[in-house]
């Protein structure tokens, strides 16, 4: 890894830390507050919402030179957020706190995404650079789980929310502190021969770019499932905040370690198999979850569900920056679709989620979510295989 990726690295680590710490106390407040689990399920779901709704307009309004000023306000906003969720005593406040929250998580990660490949060095391999980038947001994601589950249990809720807010200011400094300008790539600004946008919106449509959005979709929908019914999961047989915090944070560590490795293991295989047979598995592996009640085999089974999704979610990374013709989409358009397939996982999970919890128990999300998900991934798929063979019959 050259060092002007590390620096590329650093700052988006300290955004998914900020984001996490907050973000892995919520079903708990949630449940401290007393909503129902099918009302926790559509609350949580409101973020992802929103944070879709923001892909789209921050990939059309990416630009490189403007990119670090969109990204601080972004960072800055999802601070401000966190902070007001020690405020929100009931639901309708939650809701708008959270929508608000997803609307910034959404404008920031896009931002960066696109910002990052963009300043990558000429001379970088993209896909370890890709395998270093979501292994570095795993790495964000298991410390800001161990940290907000550690926090809210020896000091409550509203001191968890508040030290996020925190963390934004060092987000936002760590990314002006550590880049020039206009970041490491600055000298190649892709700007010419690009399409129209109804013309992207053609080419993003293609069976190979499809596929990588029905797996983006169904990686989101059971990881943001298991990752809220987890930790109620944990509360319902007796587990403590910090032993569900350890075990998020065990679950992120596992992809912060697999995801920089699977780019090599990516190379030899290839991402398509991978990404096909890697979910189904991840799926087995969470329908095993009900079958114990201790906190180390629990925390067994759902990290070995996470070295499945590191090593899908690269391959699919890998895909993504393979499959799009980068001469015809743009950089931040394409950045916009990948993350808002995986916001719309996120939006189902928790909702799907809630109401089986609802109807068959908190036990059951993880059989029949895990079970429907694969049945429903699997016809996606055979859906696009379907549809390549036609157009290549066509022709």
């Amino acid at each position: 890894m050259k060092l002007s990726t590390l620096k590329l690295l650093v700052p988006i680590v300290s955004v998914t830390i900020q984001s996490n710490s907050a973000s892995t106390i919520i079903p708990p407040y949630l449940d401290h507050m007393r909503f129902p689990v099918a009302a926790i399920g559509m609350l949580i779901s409101l973020g992802p919402v929103l944070a879709l709704m923001s892909r789209l307009p921050m990939g059309m309004a990416y630009g490189q030179a403007r990119a670090r000023v969109l990204v601080s306000l972004a960072v800055l906003a999802m601070g401000c957020t966190n902070f007001l969720y020690s405020f929100a005593a009931d639901g309708l406040t939650f809701a708008i706190v959270h929508s608000l929250n997803g609307f910034s998580y959404g404008a920031a990660t896009t931002l960066y995404m696109a910002f990052y490949v963009d300043s990558l060095a000429p001379d970088e391999n993209r896909n370890h650079a890709i395998g270093y980038y979501v292994g570095s947001l795993a790495l964000g994601y298991s410390t800001g789980n161990f940290i907000g589950g550690l926090i809210a249990d020896h000091w409550g809720f509203g001191a968890t929310f508040q030290l996020a807010a925190l963390l934004s200011l060092v987000s936002v400094a760590l990314l002006w502190f550590l880049h020039g300008p206009t970041g490491a790539g600055s000298g190649k600004t892709k700007d010419k021969a690009k399409l129209t946008s109804k013309e992207s919106f053609k080419v993003l449509l293609e069976p190979k770019l499809c596929t990588v959005v029905i797996v983006a979709l169904f990686l989101n929908l059971l990881h943001q499932m298991g990752g809220v019914f987890i930790s109620l999961y944990g509360l319902a047989v007796g587990m403590s905040l910090t032993q569900i915090g350890v075990i998020r944070a065990a679950y992120a560590g596992c992809n912060a370690v697999t995801r920089p490795i699977s780019g090599h293991v990516v190379n030899k295989i290839g991402h398509r198999g991978l990404s096909y047979f890697g979910l189904p598995l991840q799926s087995l592996i969470l329908m095993l979850v009900p079958l114990f009640t201790g906190f180390g085999p629990i925390l067994i089974v759902y990290v070995a569900s996470g070295f499945m999704r590191a090593i899908v979610v690269v391959a699919n990374a890998v895909g993504l920056v393979e499959d799009v013709p980068e001469s015809r989409v743009r950089r931040g358009l394409a950045s916009g679709v990948y993350n808002a397939a995986g916001d719309l996982g996120n939006i189902l999970g928790p909702a799907i989620g809630g109401f089986i919890a609802h109807a068959t128990g908190i036990a059951s999300v993880f059989v029949i979510g895990s079970l429907g998900s694969t049945a429903l991934f699997l016809l996606g798929v055979l859906f696009v295989r379907r549809l390549k063979q036609n157009e290549g019959s066509r022709v």
